[in-house]
């Protein structure tokens, strides 16, 4: 049996998530092997849904705005009654964190885009048609056995195995990891079509105890139905051609347009109980399963994906301790079982169980809307849980957890540079760690500054940041960049800015706020947890 020579990363899943995690470890400098069973990225719509965090994590790898030209951008939720009268709405309009909160985008091409981004990257490749069938490992590095399609073998080592294989992931079964949670009684029918001829542009929610469903609109004329099961139904007689017919009849002006796969489904809510054992990390449906509800389930798994790879990296290039990567577990598993949780409340409204119950639901909506916080909090999405994390690799400042800026994701606000052209925050920051000031004279921005003894280690960028309406000078002493916040979005978002430097990681999370008075002891704190070697 042949055997290669070691590899820093090797990934097996060739899905969104492995595919991501391949490109966002190949822009760090990671050379990264992808092996995948299939012989091709999938063809068949799977996941619609995209979020804001998630196009945030494709400008890392310039994909953002390729992805976006496919997408139907920035679209909300109408929930509909059993008499199919609108009751609520979702129609957010921020966009604290650069991109809209929810767009449809198509599952084959965002794969396409990330295996053919992969191809200008020399230390990046996929081996498509090749299987995993044994895996051993130990102190130093992780040894695959993998089976080719024409029924050979051989041994492949790395350094970190990266599992993104899916739902029934073998390499979870190989590890051991359990999973807790619940599985869903009922199943669903997912169809899928192209050419819809409904041009409403939002999500119709069917909240009616006699069929509950979703219409979901895409991108370039396609729509997605998804209808839950009703008892004694069976999967043969749900899939019938004229039984998919009458419910589009029922649900819209798609009857007779082309249906391009017919599915049934059974949801999952569940976790894997451990996230890493020893040298592989499980990431995306290999380490949880979120109903479809509120779309989040590709996009939990495109934040392990961002939250681990620039750990890998700084580890891998001696610019961490290994130990930095023990915070993937620690981070990721509270923020993914909080949008479990809210895609589960969002099933129970749109799954009444009697008509009754459907009827208080819509009373009780309705009654929202005579009080402008909690309408704010529905329309504006603002349910969601913010990312942020409670513990990990960074230091807390004593705040109170809901209010500090350390553990969360920074804004990413539009800035205007000195020669007035306008750029996103993360297009500035590269791939890099950043210390961000707020200071109206940028001369003063780092004065006072204690000694970094990790600023060259973490190749660390400055940027100053003016307030909207204070015009950036050219770049501040010690600064690599001097930019305006356009609409105040940055001092909005990080309040007392000015008493501060934010230190912010690679995946744009704060990781500390220094203290412009007395500074010395968080530095200090940051110090003991790099332990740069």
């Amino acid at each position: 049996m042949i055997s290669e020579p070691h590899t820093p990363v090797t990934i097996v899943g060739a899905g969104p998530v492995g595919l991501m995690l391949a490109n966002l470890l190949a822009a760090y400098n990671v050379p990264v092997v992808v092996i995948e069973r299939h012989h091709t990225t999938v063809q068949e719509p799977r996941a619609i849904s995209i979020d804001d965090e998630s196009l945030r994590a494709l400008q890392i790898p310039e994909l953002d705005a390729a992805l976006k030209a496919t997408c139907a951008m920035d679209y909300g939720s109408v929930y509909l009654g059993p008499d199919r009268q609108p009751f609520a709405s979702v129609s957010p309009t921020s966009a604290e964190y650069g991109h809209p909160r929810r767009s449809a985008f198509a599952q084959p091409i965002l794969e396409a885009m990330l295996a053919e981004n992969l191809g200008k990257y020399p230390h990046a490749q996929i081996r498509f048609g090749e299987e995993v069938c044994a895996m051993e490992q130990n102190d130093e590095s992780v040894q695959l056995t993998i089976q080719r399609h024409d029924g050979g073998q051989y041994v492949h080592t790395s350094q970190y195995v990266a599992a993104c294989d899916g739902g029934r992931s073998p390499l979870r079964h190989m590890l051991g990891v359990g999973m807790h949670g619940n599985t869903y009684e009922k199943k669903w029918l997912i169809i899928d079509l192209k050419g819809t001829h409904d041009n409403f542009r939002q999500t119709r929610v069917y909240c009616d105890p006699r069929r509950p469903g979703i219409n979901l609109p895409g991108p370039n004329r396609t729509r997605r139905f998804e209808f839950m099961l009703l008892e004694g139904e069976t999967d043969e007689q749900v899939t019938d051609i004229d039984f998919v017919r009458r419910l589009l009849r029922d649900h819209g002006p798609d009857e007779h347009i082309e249906i391009v796969r017919k599915q049934v489904y059974t949801f999952h809510a569940r976790m894997a109980n451990e996230w890493q054992k020893g040298r592989v990390f499980l990431l995306g449906d290999a380490a949880h399963l979120t109903p479809p509800f509120a779309g989040q389930g590709l996009n939990s798994g495109l934040r392990d994906a961002a939250n681990l790879s620039w750990k890998l990296a700084a580890v891998l290039q001696g610019r961490l301790p290994p130990k930095a990567l023990g915070s993937y577990q620690a981070e990721r598993p509270e923020h993914a079982w909080q949008l479990i949780e809210m895609a589960m409340t969002l099933g129970k409204i749109m799954m009444p169980g009697t008509l009754l119950k459907a009827k208080l639901i819509q009373a009780a909506f309705r009654a929202l809307r005579w009080i402008p916080p909690a309408n704010d909090y529905i329309t504006q999405m603002r349910y969601k849980p913010k990312p942020r994390f409670t513990k990990g690799f960074f230091v807390a400042d004593g705040a109170d957890p809901r209010n500090t800026l350390v553990g969360r994701m920074v804004c990413q606000p539009i800035l205007e540079r000195p020669d007035r052209s306008l750029i996103r925050l993360d297009d500035l920051l590269g791939n890099d760690f950043a210390l961000i000031a707020c200071h109206t004279n940028p001369a003063q921005a780092f004065e006072g500054m204690p000694l970094l003894p990790f600023e060259q280690s973490l190749n660390l960028k400055r940027l100053c940041v003016t307030p909207r309406f204070y015009n950036p000078f050219p770049a501040a002493p010690g600064a690599t960049h001097t930019v305006r916040d356009v609409s105040g979005e940055f001092e909005r978002h990080c309040p007392g800015a000015q008493d501060i430097w934010l230190l912010v990681r690679p995946d744009r999370y704060v990781m500390a706020c220094i203290p412009r008075k007395n500074g010395d002891q968080t530095v200090k704190q940051l110090n003991d947890l790099l332990q740069l070697v």
